[in-house]
């Protein structure tokens, strides 16, 4: 006979499948930002953030928790990129004027040391797609990613991308966007590499 253990009905349940954060307009808040390089050598700021309201907030810690109490080198997976320079400039501004906007009274210090750290609490608006690849081993998964970063106020007027679906001939996955970094397994982006401080939570 087996005897319910003291618990199982309020534990959570880990079968090794993880839910998929729908596209959708979502509210977010910032967890951590640091500043790391590209392969180039490029700046780019990393932004790792959390669903902030509605029926998905809190979608990050809760992945989190879940794959940490199975792994405990478990990553982060809400992670967005932003190059800083080049052509990449005018959406490093959108980004920095979004969260300006979206979080009265903040104006962000620039050239101060350490400044990156001010933006950790922060909300911004994310609309956010969800865009079919192929694993190393071929096999099709669905990344949820940020498609546009906007004000909160500026969601109103958004519309949800449709799902992109790769062609039936798709060949391996090519290299996303450096904004986004690579989906990994569960079709969630990783924490990119550089970032040397530890995530709340962890």
């Amino acid at each position: 006979m087996i005897a319910k253990p003291q618990g199982y009905d309020e534990a959570r349940a880990f079968t090794g499948e993880f839910a998929s954060l729908p596209a959708g307009c979502y509210v977010c808040v910032i967890k951590q930002a640091s500043m790391v390089k590209t392969q180039n050598g490029r700046d780019q700021i990393a932004i790792l953030f959390d669903i902030a309201e509605g029926e998905q907030k809190g979608f990050y810690s809760t992945q989190f928790e879940a794959a940490k109490a199975q792994d405990s080198s478990a990553k982060w997976k809400g992670v967005h990129k932003q190059i800083m320079d080049g052509s990449s400039l005018p959406f490093f501004k959108g980004l920095m004027t979004s969260i300006e906007r979206s979080n009265s009274g903040f104006v962000f210090p620039w050239g101060r040391e350490g400044n990156e750290k001010t933006l950790a609490g922060k909300k911004f608006g994310a609309v956010m797609g969800r865009e079919e690849f192929l694993t190393a081993d071929g096999k099709k998964r669905w990344a949820t990613k940020i498609e546009q970063i906007r004000s909160i106020d500026g969601l109103k007027d958004a519309k949800v991308p449709e799902d992109k679906p790769l062609p039936d001939n798709a060949g391996p996955a090519p290299a996303t966007s450096p904004q986004y970094g690579n989906p990994d397994e569960d079709g969630f982006m990783n924490i990119p590499d550089g970032i040397d401080e530890k995530l709340p939570f962890m």
